[in-house]
């Protein structure tokens, strides 16, 4: 049996594609009554999501168990960019960890199944909530369209 290299299995996985970079209060939350959520909700929800799948990943029990409702926040905007900063911050630090257990995972390990689906869970949830990101920042001009994404990333 040729053991799976689970590290570049999920390489990419994790890319956020700078969707949190460069946000400011009023691009986070203000004027989207169109959407269903604001970016800084979405925000929220993944830090507490990816908290709880972080717990599941390192083989813990996460306490209190959650759906993924129980993750949405009311407010629609940060208080202040220290708040949303350091919300950004805190996301990008999961990611970082998120990617730490994936670089511990063997291919044959007790509980891999379980893991590899959580990873999988995560990755695609991450990347919904990315897209609405993405499409939210689009429309209010604060983010790349496609055909800028090469130089944006680059940078």
């Amino acid at each position: 049996m040729i053991p799976i290299d689970l590290n570049s299995l999920f390489h990419d996985s994790l890319d956020t594609f700078k969707a949190f970079d460069n946000l400011d209060v009023e691009s986070s939350g203000a004027n989207q009554e169109r959407f269903p959520s604001s970016v800084w909700q979405i925000l929220n929800h993944l830090i507490i999501w990816q908290e709880y799948q972080l717990k599941i990943l390192r083989h813990e029990k996460p306490e209190p168990d959650i759906t993924e409702v129980d993750t949405w926040i009311k407010e629609k905007m940060p208080l202040s960019k220290e708040a949303l900063q350091l919300a950004v911050e805190q996301f990008k630090r999961q990611i970082q960890l998120i990617k730490a257990e994936i670089a511990k995972l063997q291919s044959v390990s007790e509980y891999l199944h379980n893991r590899v689906n959580t990873i999988q869970d995560l990755t695609l949830h991450l990347s919904f909530h990315l897209g609405e990101v993405v499409l939210i920042r689009r429309i209010q001009g604060s983010y790349p369209m496609p055909h800028h994404m090469k130089e944006f990333l680059a940078e």
